[in-house]
């Protein structure tokens, strides 16, 4: 051993403290955080986009682009439409006529297809949203109004809040058409 190097007892060989990490990793670790801050403000900000879609004045479809969903709903090629102011009968719902029980709802269903199946056109004057967005409407084809049409079969109930389509469930009623021929 050469006595020309100075030895390192009781010396510490460097600083006491922990290193300092690169430029690299503090770069790194910056632009992570301001990923998750601007993730975090763009999942908690409020939404500038209407809760449901704006309502339209008037709705024109040909029927062949419509498909009828159950008694109260149509799919048009924009939009689900319900028919405002009725409470269709519900599939599974059973229903006689004529001594046979048949599915009130798929009844109810088969009324509303026929209605605007040789039509020319389907017009719905749209009244507002329901609870599930969809848009509810009173709707025509070879001017008939579907609503009424319905009800006037016995195959859909009037809602509370219709006082205009009452006598019609009233008139259905008492001829025994539909539900109501139970």
């Amino acid at each position: 051993m050469s006595l020309d190097r100075k030895r390192r007892i009781f010396r510490p060989t460097g600083p006491s403290w922990p290193s300092m990490p690169s430029r690299a990793l503090v770069l790194a670790s910056l632009v992570g955080l301001g990923a998750l801050g601007v993730g975090g403000w763009l999942v908690l900000r409020p939404s500038e986009a209407p809760a449901q879609p704006p309502v339209i004045g008037q709705l024109t479809v040909d029927p062949a682009k419509v498909a009828v969903v159950d008694g109260g709903t149509l799919r048009l090629p924009e939009a689900v439409v319900r028919l405002d102011g009725i409470v269709p009968a519900a599939r599974g719902e059973t229903c006689h006529m004529g001594g046979a029980a048949v599915d009130c709802g798929v009844a109810a269903a088969n009324l509303l297809a026929s209605l605007i199946r040789d039509a020319s056109r389907l017009e719905c004057q749209v009244h507002g949203h329901d609870a599930a967005g969809r848009i509810l409407a009173t709707c025509r084809a070879r001017d008939a109004g579907l609503n009424r049409a319905l009800v006037q079969a016995g195959w859909a109930r009037a809602a509370d809040d219709r006082p205009g389509l009452r006598d019609a469930e009233s008139q259905a009623r008492s001829a025994r058409l539909g539900i109501w021929g139970r």
